[in-house]
């Protein structure tokens, strides 16, 4: 039988385009921990063969690293002497380099010393600072280098008491990494014994970018509001943009790509076609969809299926999920030898079932080490050594498979969904992840609009294909959190706001807030067609009596008592919107003093208007209250469209906020609406 192994390696775009600061250290802890020792691991054997999918992002971020380009605070505060630290620098060092698993300061004393330090409050010498760096990063650091090298294997043992002359010897060690990474993979795969694939460059969910509304056939009735996010040019250029950067690094172009979150649709595997790759795959939940109901058979996912269309093919593989989710989530709870023997019985059972079975185990090639007790490397070594001493078993990159199957059995159809669940729920669907997927879609219409062509411009489009990234939703709304998570909003929001900036406009102000789901207190909704007097006065009680209203409480930086804000009134006739603001005292004279901002965004773009006691405008009236009348057809807005609106009162600072993140989602009525309810 054959086994095709592919580890997936793979970190969103941590760094801001604008300034070159890393947001998250992720990136070159894994190439500490991780990526050099993969496939310096498989090199040790002669007869393994591995693919390695490597994501363009990230190879764009282990070569900041390598250059010593990449600005990133962790490694900033690890080179400094805690002796010439400020107080800030010295709270870092608290704050963050603790980013261990619980276990491993568990095991080891002096880590274990100095966290209880830190939650007894007590002041950390410059020696206590100096250990605290070297231990954070001994942990990450590969355990090859602690087995091997003796200088490391020294530090290891050493435990406590360090000098900045053994920092500077692990520094020395850590560059080495850096700078080794990628040419280790290039020689390996150049010599054969791996293969490099790819993802589209920064990881996005490539079916959704050609058009969200496949969601809606992986999952019926999932809710998308009124997301139109359908881009399928995006999808075509993430796909070349990965190709570029493989063979700049490479000198050879990938021919095999793993779609990201192994998410597939007949019309991203056609985007593949199309850009000349041979080969893609995803899990056996998608194939069990997408065979007939004759064909769903044990062992189906155990060979590569041809997929065509329009005269071009492609190779798809599905991977054993079982076998896949084994060494993912299961076997780091178990001793290494009885993982490798559970794991290896089970490939048997296949033999003895189908001794020409090629079956495919594909997962995640970073974290689940860290589960493991020495990071996965006594599991990993003793399971390579196994494969190789097996006659039975043999060991091939997917192009190696492919290129060893003599019939190719076609696929007529495809079902849209990823590896989780064969659907895409993990990445939209809930109110979190559809904000954001909004919030991406007008920063997408905006540059689309945008004729810019220079540095700042391309600022804009590297930014903007970042925030596709598949991991910003993962992170928004449910299941999945971390400690981490303000960190991931603030990243993603961070990627859009340069899209604006890189197209010279001024970024929206929901992006300076965390997206999270705000309930409003809101006391009613419209039941009727209004027709207000725009006086800025409350004319009559019937002016406004149809409206929807929301009390609005105080919600600024300030915190001042009462707040100013005091309710919100809203509604509609067939050509308008209206709106009125009321305020804790005359607006006009409190409008004298301060600027109220009223922020409209739509599917299609945005309106914004200032409004203050001296800037008269036919679109609105002030004096008690703030009467507002703004044209559907120029906001482009129709019946049943949803839009978003925000309130920010502010002087030279922000006074107050509504809502205090994201926006209020309101909905135009339909044409029968006052069909719909009566008043008396």
């Amino acid at each position: 039988m054959r086994l095709l192994l592919l580890w997936h390696m793979h970190q969103p775009m941590y760094k801001d385009y604008r300034t070159g600061r890393y947001g998250l250290p992720w990136v070159y802890l894994h190439a500490l921990k991780d990526y050099y020792e993969m496939a310096w691991i498989v090199s040790q054997y002669e007869r393994i063969r591995v693919t390695f999918n490597l994501v363009p992002s990230l190879i764009e971020s282990v070569e900041d690293y390598a250059s010593a380009r990449a600005q990133d605070p962790f490694l900033e505060h690890f080179r400094k002497a805690p002796e010439v630290m400020e107080a800030g620098e010295r709270a870092f060092l608290v704050e963050h380099y603790f980013l261990v698993p619980a276990s491993a300061i568990e095991a080891h004393p002096r880590y274990r010393e100095l966290q209880a330090m830190r939650a007894e409050h007590r002041p950390f010498t410059p020696q206590d600072l100096r250990d605290l760096q070297v231990l954070f990063h001994l942990h990450w650091l590969g355990e090859s280098w602690k087995r091997t090298h003796g200088e490391i294997r020294a530090l290891v043992e050493k435990q406590r008491g360090y000098r900045e002359e053994d920092k500077q010897r692990l520094q020395e060690v850590m560059e080495h990494i850096f700078r080794s990474t990628l040419p280790l993979y290039r020689s390996l795969w150049e010599s054969g014994r791996i293969e490099v694939s790819t993802t589209p460059y920064y990881h996005p969910i490539l079916p959704l970018l050609c058009d969200a509304e496949i969601a809606r056939q992986a999952t019926p009735g999932i809710r998308l509001d009124d997301l139109r996010f359908r881009f399928p040019e995006d999808a075509r250029e993430q796909i070349a943009r990965a190709l570029e950067k493989c063979h700049a690094v490479f000198g050879r172009r990938p021919r095999g790509m793993w779609l990201a979150e192994g998410a597939v649709s007949e019309e991203a595997v056609a985007l593949l076609m199309d850009a000349d790759i041979a080969w893609t795959a995803s899990d056996s939940a998608i194939l069990a969809r997408s065979l007939p109901p004759d064909a769903r058979r044990e062992g189906a996912s155990w060979r590569p299926y041809q997929f065509a269309r329009q005269g071009r093919t492609i190779a798809l593989f599905f991977r054993d999920h079982e076998l896949s989710d084994l060494i993912g989530f299961v076997y780091p709870r178990w001793r290494e030898e009885e993982a490798v023997r559970d794991f290896l019985e089970r490939l048997r059972v296949i033999h003895t079932r189908a001794p020409e079975a090629m079956v495919s185990v594909i997962l995640d090639g970073e974290n689940p080490w860290e589960h493991y007790p020495a990071n996965g490397y006594d599991f990993l070594t003793r399971l390579y050594r196994r494969l190789e001493e097996e006659p039975w078993i043999e060991t091939l990159t997917f192009s190696q498979a492919l290129a060893a199957c003599a019939n190719v059995p076609e696929l007529r159809r495809l079902h849209p969904g990823s590896w989780i669940d064969a659907s895409f729920t993990t990445w939209i669907g809930d109110e979190e992840k559809n904000t954001a997927w909004r919030y991406l879609e007008r920063a997408r219409r905006r540059w689309a609009v945008s004729a810019r062509e220079d540095s700042a411009a391309d600022l804009a489009r590297r930014s903007l294909l970042a925030a596709e990234g598949s991991d910003w939703f993962w992170w928004f709304g449910e299941p999945h959190h971390s400690p981490q998570d303000p960190i991931f909003d603030a990243l993603f929001r961070m990627h859009l706001r340069n899209v604006y900036i890189g197209l010279g406009v001024e970024p929206p102000s929901y992006l300076e807030m965390p997206i999270r789901t705000e309930r409003s207190f809101l006391l009613r909704t419209p039941v009727a067609f209004l027709h207000p007097i725009l006086d800025g006065r409350d004319t009559h009680y019937f002016e406004w009596a149809p409206a929807g209203m929301i009390h609005l409480q105080a919600q600024g930086t300030m915190h001042r008592a009462g707040g100013r804000l005091a309710a919100l009134y809203f509604g509609f006739d067939p050509d308008h919107l209206y709106l009125r603001v009321d305020f804790r005292e005359p607006a006009r004279a409190l409008l004298q003093r301060a600027v109220l901002r009223v922020e409209i965004y739509t599917s299609w773009g945005e309106w914004c208007g200032e409004l203050s006691a001296d800037r008269p405008s036919p679109s609105w009236a002030i004096a008690d209250v703030v009467e507002i009348a703004l044209s559907l057809s120029e906001l482009r807005l129709g019946a049943g469209d949803s839009f978003d609106l925000v309130l920010v009162l502010k002087d030279d600072s922000l006074l107050e906020r509504y809502p205090p993140s994201g926006a209020l989602r309101l909905r135009v009525p339909g044409r029968e609406f006052e069909m719909e309810y009566w008043m008396v």
